[in-house]
């Protein structure tokens, strides 16, 4: 007899979020692999069963309501089809991930074998997020790795008995949160966020659409290396120093001396929840404070201790913070974040293994988009290391995020304790170099930083006038004096010179 539970928090809101849009698009995962070997379809398919009947979360349907219901009993969705090639293996994998998900029926996991030749295959996995996480993806594949080799083997499949299933947590997670501990952290969180724009207006608004799409810049294994002995060197985490930087450069494309980024938090503290397998993420939101222009060590300090405290009074489910604030509506803007950040060490994202077969995972764009736009630091196991941005093209366009990761990695390479956080970040656009270039010319010094205060340098009044004749003369442009002198910094001046309607 189905068992009928309530949800979770995170799964009400993810229930909300897929019935806004039944394409599921957005609260979904998929990964494709590509398998060399003599893979036995019929011991994946005894190893997927194995998994639905070990985690309750792989059979569980959510019909429109407040409640999940669980099947006693179930068996795992897997698809074979006959491919000519790998271009229509790859096209059948997209054309798949894109099915919508039926939450009232099921199933919420599909798994399709492309089978290209004998010893050729491909395996795409689609998963919605109610029924696993990024932790919940690498649990499945290492047990999933066990079942299939059983299954091969003959052997027994060896994994230890899970204590409670994702049904228990959502149930002890609403016994924890009371409303005094419910009323504290809403307390907290709103001193924490008393003042800050909610908005983070890195282009111009537009409605997000969900449209994804994803972009990476490769990490060579020198400055990963570098990353970690600076981190080790300043006694933060690499995460620390990782998330300061991306926070640095938006804030500097924002021009913001504040900025919110978005964290996944894993809320697995309970050991009884290790290697089960659901939604357990809720979103943090982290103040990144440039105010000041700090260096990257000081920098560092005030991410460390605001994350500190953030993570103290992580407990509050997002959607009840997006409650509390209550920010205004915007349907072109997520709440509250629009920016989510990552950071997954080695072995942290999921590794497919099959007894007796080669495995490689085959990125795909696959289309999806959580936020506005998440940027996530992965390391390989080779030591280097690649910087995905996962964005919603509706909202920002190729140009703009690729200039974005390029100013990510020179931030990367450039972190120095002592350095001003301003003269890390790399010239935003062609007006602004040739700005920095001016100002320097101006002032006789070898550089000047986008941020600099022309005044702090050692420039005086009148030779404003001299910048703006430098200005006319190779840009072409007109800034007046009383501007430069408002706003004395090359950013400040570019974004004048840059707004629609400046004067040419």
């Amino acid at each position: 007899m189905t068992a009928v539970f309530p949800m979770s928090f995170a799964q009400q809101r993810l229930c909300f979020l897929h019935w806004l849009d039944p394409s599921g698009f957005a609260q979904s995962s998929a990964r494709c692999f590509r398998v060399t070997g003599p893979l036995d379809i019929a011991a994946v398919r005894a190893a997927v069963d194995m998994l639905v009947a070990r985690h309750e979360a792989l059979r569980t349907v959510f019909p429109l309501g407040a409640h999940q219901h669980v099947p006693p009993e179930g068996c795992g969705h897997v698809r074979v089809l006959d491919v000519p090639d790998e271009s229509e293996a790859l096209r059948q994998a997209d054309a798949v991930v894109s099915q919508p998900f039926d939450l009232e029926h099921g199933p919420l996991l599909r798994l399709t074998v492309l089978r290209r030749a004998p010893e050729t295959h491909y395996l795409v996995f689609s998963m919605h997020l109610l029924v696993a996480d990024g932790c919940s993806l690498q649990v499945f594949f290492e047990e999933l790795a066990i079942a299939y080799r059983a299954a091969v083997t003959g052997e027994p499949v060896v994994l230890p008995e899970l204590p409670v299933q994702y049904v228990d947590w959502a149930a002890w997670q609403r016994e924890q949160l009371t409303e005094q501990r419910r009323a504290e952290l809403s307390r907290w969180w709103r001193q924490q966020l008393s003042g800050l724009p909610l908005v983070l207006d890195l282009v111009p608004p537009r409605r997000a659409q969900g449209r994804g799409r994803r972009m990476h810049r490769a990490l060579p294994s020198e400055a990963v290396t570098a990353v970690h002995a600076f981190a080790r060197s300043e006694r933060q985490t690499v995460f620390t120093v990782l998330a300061a930087a991306c926070g640095a450069v938006l804030g500097h494309r924002a021009h913001r001396p504040q900025v919110l980024l978005g964290l996944a938090v894993a809320n697995r503290e309970p050991p009884e929840i290790e290697r089960v397998l659901g939604f357990f993420v809720n979103t943090v939101a982290l103040r990144v404070d440039l105010s000041g222009d700090p260096t990257f060590r000081e920098l560092l300090v005030r991410v460390a201790t605001t994350l500190a405290a953030s993570y103290a009074h992580k407990d509050l489910p997002f959607e009840q913070l997006v409650a509390e604030l209550a920010p205004p509506r915007d349907p072109t803007r997520s709440p509250i974040v629009q920016v989510n950040f990552a950071y997954h060490p080695v072995g942290t994202v999921g590794v497919l293994a099959l007894h007796g077969c080669s495995v490689t995972e085959h990125p795909r764009d696959f289309g999806t988009a959580r936020f506005e736009l998440t940027l996530r630091v992965e390391e390989t196991g080779s030591g280097a290391g690649i910087v995905w941005a996962e964005f919603d093209e509706s909202v920002f366009d190729t140009g703009f995020i690729d200039s974005l990761l390029s100013a990510y990695e020179s931030v990367l390479r450039a972190v120095a304790p002592d350095v001003p956080v301003s003269r890390l970040l790399p010239a935003r656009s062609a007006t602004e170099r040739a700005l920095t270039r001016i100002f320097a010319g101006v002032l006789g010094l070898e550089s000047v930083g986008p941020h600099d205060d022309f005044f702090r340098l050692g420039g005086h009044s009148l030779q404003l006038i001299d910048v703006a004749v430098r200005v006319r003369a190779e840009l072409g442009r007109h800034i007046g004096l009383r501007d430069l002198y408002a706003t004395p910094t090359a950013a400040g001046a570019a974004a004048l010179l840059e707004q629609p309607g400046a004067s040419r």
